[in-house]
């Protein structure tokens, strides 16, 4: 077995899953093109967006869409920030943290999810020994 060393640098993506009404679809898109030319401008290499598109289960496999119960007339949206290494990420930070506009897209997605949910979030790191 092969240890997870921390002294190598590897690609990075944080990912972010929530639910949000139907009826808020196209708001989110709007907001989310704004949070997109807002982390390019501050040298994310990818920042991509995704909605669910099957609510059922494959085998022995709960579908996401359950695991963060999702209603019929909510959507799953999943966001995908990718980053060259750890160091990436902190000069992104370093950069964007000064921005005001960040705070006015953030109170915004926080009106347009669903009321009372939470939005799960990971950074993961690249296996480079699979990928």
């Amino acid at each position: 077995m092969i240890e997870n060393n921390k002294n190598i640098d590897r690609s990075i993506v944080e990912i972010f899953l929530y639910r949000a009404p139907r009826k808020n679809h196209d708001s989110l898109v709007r907001l989310n093109k704004q949070s997109h030319d807002f982390f390019m401008k501050y040298g994310a290499l990818k920042f991509e967006v995704f909605t669910i598109h099957s609510r059922e289960n494959m085998m022995d496999f709960v579908n996401l869409a359950k695991t963060i119960s999702a209603n019929e007339d909510e959507e799953v949206w999943l966001e995908i920030q990718s980053y060259k290494n750890s160091q990436h990420v902190k000069e992104f930070i370093d950069k964007m943290k000064n921005d005001k506009s960040m705070e006015t897209l953030y109170k915004e997605f926080i009106d347009l999810i669903t009321p009372g949910s939470v939005v799960s979030f990971g950074g993961f790191d690249k296996i480079e020994e699979i990928s």
